[in-house]
């Protein structure tokens, strides 16, 4: 009756099993039944401790499932299948259990669970209901298998666990250990047939304990068929405990301008707990695994655990070339050796600085600068100008912002740029830069500069007085503070005062009464630049309009 390899406390249970059913062919006390108690509460808790087990693989299962549906795909369906088979038969043993206790007790239906367990079924002893119920009244023609609850459903259920347990598992002796013997079994020196020899004329308390070791075998075997589903995904996995985003640039870091720039974005994974090994130089592939000749392993160092880092400063210009093999080891204990070829460019440096908006800074106003310069990373430089601030806006992007004082005298600045290079500070040439001051805007009415003609309905709709840059790059604004409205109306000249960019209601009043022949004359402008701090100042010119 053995069924496989099991745990030492289960076949201590079952050996107890075989004693105490010897024992009650010998007519020992009812007091023996106790003890099948005894064992059935053991198995039981067994079968719980597998079903916890297997619900986490199963779960296990589902999420590799949802990562990798390619590669788990055929392992996934078997497992589904296993459970599927696996529950049916539990089920089935479960609702066989609650049947021959409630015939044996003469029980009605809808109780609660544990009123059809064997610890409180007063017909223990009961030897007739488990061949009743399972084999039938002619043992050598039992129930068959479509007979609800007999022994041959059973047994038809465990053949089909045990054939799918077969079509996976390959290893002959490994299957062998899974699948529950359906053989004959020996009874007083003869064989009998698998239910007979399980389920016939048994006390009612062995016929339930031996279901339940049936259940746990189930169990036993389920989770045995699913660790080998689960380590098939992972014979030839690797190890690792990090993982982390890596970029690879298809063309390097390098890009002149009109090219594009494209990478792959991966994560990397790798285990901190042990160093696989670089090698550097040729490559040689016509072995089973690529391997380096005379591999040098002097230029790599390890600054991150689990991460080999390849350095080597360079001298020669142009394309560079270098390749290895990276060996690690599997979880097995073998060792994989992954080859790679790999390039570079080595250019000499040069200073590129390129004003954004125009080829001059202005006094008072913050210059965006882009600074670069080629085959050195932004964060790496730095830039100073001579008389002004300069502020990084994005030092990994090379952009900074300059502001000359608006009380330098000078007509140049200096721009020097460093750079960080292995550690040290390299200086390239200075740059000359013109400094200038912000050009005076113009004055604007009802958008016309200057002298112009205007419709009188427009002139009676005018509000306000404006200052506009003319092609201007910077995004810079003023704002008029004060002006004077000179108009002669009936040979009488008249000037009227603002002291805002509004025309006051007199002045609207005015306008409105004028007529065609007619001109008014704004001048003395004041405007301010939108900004913090600005100081007002005197436009020049006036703005004189001829009524139409």
């Amino acid at each position: 009756m053995s069924l496989g390899d099991m745990e030492p406390r289960q076949k201590m249970i079952n050996l107890m099993y075989l004693v105490l059913l010897c024992m009650l062919a010998m007519n020992v006390s009812k007091e023996i039944l106790q003890s099948f108690l005894i064992i059935n509460e053991g198995l039981e808790r067994t079968t719980e401790n597998f079903e916890s087990k297997i619900d986490h693989t199963y779960s296990e299962f589902s999420r590799k499932m949802a990562d990798d549906p390619e590669k788990v795909r055929v392992n996934y369906e078997h497992a589904q299948e296993l459970k599927e088979n696996a529950d049916d038969i539990v089920e089935s043993i479960a609702r066989l259990k609650v049947k021959l206790v409630a015939t044996a007790d003469a029980l009605p239906e809808g109780l609660h669970d544990s009123a059809y367990s064997i610890e409180h079924c007063h017909s223990k002893d009961n030897q007739d209901v488990g061949s009743q119920i399972m084999i039938g009244p002619d043992h050598a023609n039992p129930w068959p298998s479509t007979q609800e609850f007999s022994a041959l459903e059973l047994k038809s259920k465990i053949e089909i666990f045990n054939e799918h347990l077969e079509s996976f598992v390959h290893n002959k002796e490994a299957v062998a250990e899974m699948q529950i013997p359906l053989s004959q079994v020996k009874e007083h020196g003869h064989l009998v047939n698998w239910e007979i020899g399980n389920f016939d004329h048994l006390p009612l308390a062995a016929t339930v304990t031996n279901l339940t070791r049936f259940q746990a075998a189930i169990r036993n075997s389920e989770a045995d068929a699913l660790k080998r589903l689960m380590s098939e995904l992972g014979e030839d996995d690797f190890s690792f405990d990090a993982v982390g985003i890596r970029v690879i640039p298809h063309n390097g870091t390098y890009i002149t301008q009109g090219d594009s720039f494209m990478a792959d974005v991966v994560i990397a994974a790798w285990s901190t707990t042990k160093n696989p090994q670089l090698l550097i130089g040729t490559v040689d592939t016509t072995q089973d695994q690529p391997d380096v000749v005379n591999g040098d392993t002097s230029k790599v160092v390890f600054k991150t655990k689990g991460i080999p880092t390849y350095g080597v400063k360079t001298s020669a210009l142009g394309e560079q070339k270098w390749g290895g093999v990276l060996k690690i080891k599997k979880p097995n204990g073998d060792t994989r050796n992954f080859a790679f070829e790999h390039k570079y460019m080595v250019a000499k440096p040069s200073l590129v600085v390129s004003p954004t908006k125009m080829n001059v800074f202005y006094k008072g106003l913050e210059n965006p600068v882009d600074i670069s310069v080629s085959g050195i990373g932004p964060e790496n430089l730095s830039m100073t100008v001579s008389g002004c601030s300069v502020r990084p806006e994005n030092k990994s992007q090379g952009k900074y912002i300059v502001t000359p004082n608006e009380k330098m005298k000078g007509k140049t600045v200096s721009v020097s740029v460093t750079a960080m290079v292995d550690g040290k500070r390299t200086s390239y040439k200075p740059i000359e830069y013109r400094i200038k001051p912000v050009p005076k805007p113009l004055p604007f009415f009802q958008g016309v500069k200057g002298s112009a003609e205007m419709k009188l309905s427009k002139l009676r709709a005018a509000r306000v007085m404006s200052a506009k840059l003319e092609d201007f790059l910077f995004d810079l604004k003023y704002r008029v503070i004060g002006f004077e409205m000179i108009v002669t109306v009936k040979g009488k000249q008249s000037t009227l005062k603002s002291n805002s960019f509004k025309l006051t209601p007199d002045m609207v009043k005015i306008l409105g009464g004028m007529k065609p022949g007619q001109s008014v004359v704004f001048h003395k402008i004041k405007a301010k630049m939108d900004k913090a701090g600005s100081k007002p100042i005197r436009l020049d010119g006036s703005v004189i309009i001829s009524v139409k």
